[in-house]
């Protein structure tokens, strides 16, 4: 699938074009045409965000050291939640933004916290 077949509603966000402007970051859509996964390309293609219609709302998940998890959703409850889908070993790190109920900028920022840590994993 390419970028130009993606869903109006994920393709409008803009948030796909900024994952896509990341050094090495690629799609894919290992879990079916309407969840879509932005990687980076290595020898471990680590997955640093993951966008779906879940519930009809457009969610973004992403991946943060845990402490950073923690916080984020204690601050926006029921907005940040653990990672929806995510196995209990990911659970602590992945978490899940409802993304038209934050700012293009947290988001944005959650994106890069996101695509760093997943670099840092390449290392």
């Amino acid at each position: 699938m390419e970028q130009s077949e993606l869903s109006d509603c994920i393709q409008n966000t803009g948030l796909v074009d900024y994952c896509l402007s990341k050094e090495g970051a690629y799609l894919d859509f290992p879990f079916g045409p309407n969840y879509v996964t932005i990687k980076v390309k290595s020898s471990k293609n680590r997955i640093f965000a993951e966008i779906f219609m879940l519930n009809n709302e457009l969610k973004l998940t992403f991946s943060t050291d845990e402490m950073t998890a923690q916080f984020l959703r204690s601050t926006y409850p029921q907005v940040i939640v653990n990672g929806w889908h995510c196995p209990p070993v990911q659970a602590k790190y992945k978490s899940t933004v409802t993304v038209n109920r934050v700012s293009n900028e947290l988001l944005l920022s959650l994106i890069d916290m996101s695509y760093d840590r997943a670099i840092s994993k390449l290392k």
